[in-house]
């Protein structure tokens, strides 16, 4: 009797609620409406900046191709500093570093009996503690690599139409390097006159945070972009125009100045005769034997 009396009941209470027609539903957004505003075109760059997603470790995507997580960002840009592996990819002093760290660390848990392994615990002291040192050291001198962003149909003209200045460019500064200041060092001060009568103070000198890939009219373009610093005016860069076309030559037919909100940004396109196409990879610049001499190449 009580199992039927408590159906009676539900039943009873599920036909005195029927679902009201006097309701309004939830509003759903129009297809043709109004789209979010864009933020001004200064901000707006910054954000396809932060498309490129930075590595949370030293060997992320280093054994694969990245193709499935390779996408283009809004303005049709993918990640252009993806591809095989190379041991220019790998930043030795975070390796270096994390493996003093933990040798360090698991050696003195295990010396004091917090950890097992108390007959190898003065063997990973021994380890790890020059080890640490190294990566320190290493860290200190490192110099991260800038962002590159790249169109898809820029990267089939590398080998093609990119003059081997412009190769060396994208290579060099799109991996670790030990003991620079900034990127591009050496072709700044030969550009800029850093030090000399009517050039530009080191402390002034603009600093290179990212790059792209482009194609201008056909052509492989390979954009600069640059952070000024305080004191260093954006004008200074007209009168280095001509140096900047003759110094990343040959094979540029032109060198394109835009001021931008952070800076300015250098654009070399290549002129498609093939000049300065070889195939060929300079070494790297190395100090001059005595002061006065012109710098050596490996």
């Amino acid at each position: 009797t009580t199992t039927m009396t408590t159906t009676k009941v539900t039943t009873t209470r599920r036909r005195s609620t029927p679902p009201s027609k006097a309701s309004t539903p939830a509003k759903a957004r129009p297809v043709g409406g109004p789209r979010p505003r864009l933020s001004p075109r200064g901000h707006h760059h910054r954000y396809h900046h932060s498309l490129v997603t930075t590595k949370a470790s030293p060997l992320d995507g280093l054994f694969g191709d990245g193709a499935e997580e390779n996408l283009p960002d809004a303005e049709g840009y993918i990640d252009g500093s993806l591809g095989g592996f190379t041991i220019t990819k790998v930043s030795f002093g975070s390796i270096a570093l994390y493996t003093g760290s933990a040798l360090l660390a698991y050696g003195f848990g295990a010396y004091f009996d917090f950890l097992p392994g108390t007959d190898f615990s003065a063997v990973m002291l021994i380890y790890g503690f020059p080890a640490s040192l190294i990566g320190f050291a290493l860290k200190y001198a490192q110099l991260d690599p800038v962002a590159c962003r790249s169109k898809p149909e820029a990267i089939a003209l590398r080998g093609t139409k990119a003059t081997d200045i412009q190769n060396q460019i994208r290579e060099d500064v799109t991996r670790y390097r030990y003991g620079d200041e900034q990127h591009l060092d050496f072709a700044l001060e030969r550009i800029l006159k850093m030090g000399r009568y009517g050039g530009v103070p080191r402390k002034f000198i603009p600093r290179l945070f990212a790059i792209r890939e482009e194609v201008r009219d056909g052509e492989y373009a390979l954009t600069l972009e640059f952070e000024h610093k305080d004191g260093f005016p954006g004008s200074d860069w007209d009168k280095f125009l001509e140096k900047a076309t003759s110094f990343f030559g040959p094979g540029i037919q032109d060198v394109e100045l835009k001021a931008t909100e952070r800076g300015a940004e250098l654009t070399l396109i290549s002129d498609g005769s093939g000049s300065g196409i070889t195939g060929g990879q300079k070494g790297d610049v190395l100090p001059p034997l005595m002061p006065g001499l012109a710098p050596r190449e490996q």
